[in-house]
């Protein structure tokens, strides 16, 4: 019996073809040609999952990765109308943590305006578990998740792990290449099981 039932507010979606995101925040993320290597790479397996059949897709609307997967599904929804994006908010008032972080704001309302559906779960900004329900219960949605994530201890990482407990298919990109040597996307250092995208 299924512990982590699928969400009222989500219970339309099929779980089969919903992939949810997790990555890292624009500190831990590469600069420059690296990142612009990275995102081309992330919006590649991106488009692959839905070549395989995912229509929903997941985003903790956070910034950094969360941000560039639902930037590229925005774009990539204007010729595929199938694609549903649902951003999962973790607490009322995430603005506030947004601020003072120092994270672009700008980001934050660009995915809220263009999610098509919104989950805002309870907690506060100043509680520092709300990202870890935040993530599980996008886990708990999904039979698939693309993870952004160094080896280093991290949401991102818990949130990989979790995945992998829960036998989710997946796809983990690593943010940087070996030896500082740009591959191109298909070559990009990549770890996958059950997804091969």
């Amino acid at each position: 019996m299924d512990q982590n039932p699928i969400h009222p507010q989500l219970a339309d979606l099929p779980k089969s073809r919903s992939l949810c995101f997790t990555g890292h925040r624009p500190e831990k993320l590469p600069q420059g040609e690296v990142l612009k290597g990275l995102k081309t790479t992330l919006q590649l397996y991106i488009f692959r999952a839905v070549l395989k059949g995912f229509t929903c897709f997941y985003t903790g609307l956070a910034d950094g990765i969360d941000y560039l997967a639902a930037d590229y599904l925005f774009a990539l929804r204007m010729v595929r109308p199938d694609i549903t994006v649902i951003g999962i908010q973790p607490c009322r008032d995430y603005e506030r943590f947004f601020m003072r972080r120092g994270y672009d704001l700008a980001h934050l309302h660009t995915m809220l305006r263009n999610v098509d559906r919104l989950v805002v779960l309870p907690g506060s900004s100043w509680d520092r578990d709300i990202f870890l329900r935040r993530d599980d219960f996008m886990v708990d949605q999904c039979s698939a998740i693309i993870a952004v994530c160094d080896d280093v201890r991290s949401g991102s990482m818990h949130t990989l792990c979790y995945a992998k407990r829960h036998d989710l298919a997946y796809c983990r990109i690593y943010p940087s290449p070996p030896a500082g040597i740009l591959p191109e996307p298909d070559h990009w250092p990549t770890e996958q099981h059950g997804l091969s995208l």
